[in-house]
């Protein structure tokens, strides 16, 4: 069996979700409590979810994604 490594270190599918979180994480260590999705989308509350989390971190800027 082959791998081709050229695929497995290829740029990845970006992950709509994942990235609103990180957004809201960033958005609550540069303290802008703007969300700039829309209001009630799954978007905005993926952002909710970061902006939360690093709320809740003891370390927000350590653990910054």
């Amino acid at each position: 069996m082959t791998l081709d490594l050229m695929k497995l270190l290829g740029p990845a599918r970006v992950d709509p979700l994942w990235e609103a979180e990180k957004a809201g994480w960033r958005c609550f260590v540069f303290q802008n409590a703007n969300c700039c999705y829309r209001r009630g989308s799954r978007l905005a509350a993926a952002w909710e979810r970061g902006f939360a989390a690093a709320a809740r971190s003891t370390d927000p800027v350590g653990l910054m994604l």
